[in-house]
C-alpha cells in the first residue's frame, strides 16, 4: 500500500506537513475528494478565503459542509447551510458539540484543518491532546474517516508524539501527491 492509498484505508490519518507546503497540501484532498460528502474543520482561515482558495485550485464544493472557527471571532455572521460557526479555536467544548451534530449528517471524510492551531490558542498540551482524542473517537463510531493536518515544526513536536498516539496512520505530506490519491 502507498502512502496514499493509506488515507483511504485507515479511519484516522495524521498528515504533517512543512509549513511552506500548506496552500499546496490542504487542497489536494479535497480536489482529489470532490464527490464524497466531506466536512471540513478550519481553524486556520475563514470559509470565505478557503472557498477562494478552492475555486483557484479548481475545487468543487458543493459537496462540502464547512465547521469554521475564524469567521464568527471577525465579523456577525450566523450559521448557513453549508457552514457552521464556532466562537473561535479557542472553543474546544463548543468546536466538539458542533463535530459531533454534523457528523451526525453522515460524511465520508472530516478533514481537520489545522491541529497546530489550536496551541496558539490553549495555553496547556493536555486539553488539546484531550480534544484530539474526543474527536478522533467520535470518528471511529461513524463511518467517516478523519484527516488530520498539523504543521511538522519542532515548537510543536510534543503534540505531534501524543497524536500518534490516537491516530490509525501518520503519514508526511512530502510522500503524498495529487497525482498518486486515488480511491
Amino acid at each position: 500500500m502507498t502512502s496514499a492509498e493509506d488515507l483511504f484505508y485507515y479511519q484516522s490519518t495524521l498528515i504533517l506537513m512543512p509549513s511552506i507546503e500548506y496552500n499546496n497540501v490542504i487542497t489536494q484532498l479535497p480536489k482529489k475528494l470532490s464527490e464524497k460528502k466531506i466536512c471540513y474543520v478550519t481553524l486556520n482561515k475563514t470559509k470565505a478565503s478557503l472557498i477562494d482558495l478552492f475555486n483557484k485550485a479548481e475545487i468543487n464544493t458543493e459537496n462540502i459542509v464547512f465547521i469554521d472557527a475564524i469567521t464568527k471571532s471577525i465579523s456577525q455572521v450566523e450559521n448557513t447551510k453549508n457552514c457552521y460557526l464556532v466562537s473561535s479555536p479557542q472553543a474546544l467544548t463548543e468546536l466538539s458539540i458542533v463535530i459531533t451534530e454534523v457528523l451526525q449528517q453522515k460524511f465520508d471524510y472530516l478533514i481537520f484543518d489545522l491541529l497546530t492551531t489550536l496551541m496558539i490558542y490553549q495555553r496547556e498540551e493536555e486539553p488539546v491532546i484531550r480534544f484530539i482524542s474526543n474527536i478522533v473517537n467520535k470518528i471511529k463510531t461513524s463511518d467517516c474517516k478523519g484527516i488530520f493536518y498539523i504543521l511538522n515544526i519542532k515548537k510543536h513536536e510534543a503534540l505531534i508524539e501524543e497524536s500518534f498516539m490516537v491516530m490509525d496512520k501518520i503519514l508526511d505530506s512530502k510522500y503524498i501527491t495529487l497525482q498518486e490519491v486515488t480511491q
